[in-house]
């Protein structure tokens, strides 16, 4: 069964659901019912911090305002830090679910043991993505000057870059066209940062997998291997991601419904009760989207990943005892570069 056959793998997924089915979907509740709760008691403490600063004012309450700023900037730190704990227990817990293993409650809590390595992965993927986003914007910044529509933007900032002091009445920037150039920006940007970024996405697709494969876990080898697992397989990845289309559909959904109060703004409607009820009612119906969504299609859309990972890891493992006969060392030797890379 390649990873090419999505057909395979949606059936190497329905057949796991059917064996395990009502063990993963008690997993997946209390795994939703953490998650759900998580963010309800964040997102009211949030809005409890951000009222009672609103109210602080003057020399005498800034020690008061620094301490709720300091809580409210922590609270969003430790609900990712306890969903990404999660999430990587959960993984592993379908991965067991599709090799038919056993997995439990500890499962799901065991994520945490790895979670440094996952940081650690997670920070090394941002600098990568970071550095490809300042290539891009390099790249966007010179094209946006030699095409012809930066003309009006240039002949207004050459006053201002050919003069010393900037702050004076003489010269009046023009918002709209700051604006449209701005624009032209971002779409440049766009357009050169999604082909740098989306092969190099695809690259380490399967580095969480790998993580969680491995009783001593290192980021850079499970990325390294990762990049090799889907070495000429990323346009096959791709090709299942199109044909779960509706579950990112679906996650777009929830995101929007939460931000909806802000989008209504930004549209001029104006709601008939407090921005505090607008908050919490978008709130509660992307939590509620959410819980309905993953609660109907997580457990399946993350087995079929599983198998995807199942069957990438085993012309991975092909590959590699081609490649140690062929240098003639033994799967234990110590020459053997894969040998307790973990």
């Amino acid at each position: 069964m390649p990873i090419r056959d999505r057909n395979a793998l949606l059936g190497a997924a329905d057949d796991t659901l059917t064996r395990e089915g009502p063990k993963l979907q008690q997993l997946l509740l209390i795994y939703l019912a953490i998650i759900t709760g998580l963010s309800v008691a964040a997102s009211l403490l949030t809005l409890v911090l951000s009222n009672r600063i609103a109210d602080t004012s003057g020399l005498s309450g800034m020690g008061l305002r620094s301490v709720l700023s300091t809580a409210q900037s922590v609270l969003p730190l430790i609900q990712t830090v306890v969903m990404t704990g999660l999430q990587l227990g959960y993984c592993h817990a379908v991965l067991n679910a599709r090799r038919g293993r056993s997995f439990s409650r500890d499962t799901l809590f065991g994520g945490f043991r790895r979670f440094i390595p996952l940081v650690c992965t997670y920070m090394l993927q941002g600098l990568l993505y970071a550095g490809l986003a300042l290539v891009a914007m390099y790249l966007s910044t010179y094209i946006f000057r030699m095409l012809p529509v930066s003309s009006d933007f240039q002949a207004l900032m050459a006053p201002l870059m050919g003069s010393v002091s900037t702050l004076n009445d003489t010269i009046v920037p023009d918002e709209a066209t700051i604006l449209a150039a701005s624009r032209a920006v971002l779409g440049i940007f766009a357009l050169v940062y999604i082909p740098l970024l989306l092969p190099t996405y695809y690259r380490y697709r399967m580095t969480m997998f790998r993580l969680i494969d491995h009783r001593r876990p290192r980021p850079l080898m499970a990325m390294r291997e990762s990049r090799i697992m889907l070495f000429r397989n990323r346009f096959a990845l791709l090709k299942l991601d199109l044909k779960l289309w509706w579950y990112y559909v679906l996650q777009l959904a929830i995101l929007l419904v939460c931000y909806g109060d802000q989008i209504l703004a930004l549209w001029g409607v104006t709601l008939p009760w407090s921005a505090d009820v607008s908050y919490l009612l978008f709130l509660g119906l992307s939590l509620a989207l959410q819980f309905a969504v993953y609660w109907f299609a997580m457990n399946r859309v993350t087995l079929i990943y599983a198998a995807a990972y199942e069957e990438l890891l085993a012309a991975f493992e092909e590959r590699k005892t081609e490649m140690l006969e062929k240098m003639n060392i033994a799967p234990d030797s110590p020459r053997n570069p894969w040998r307790d890379e973990f």
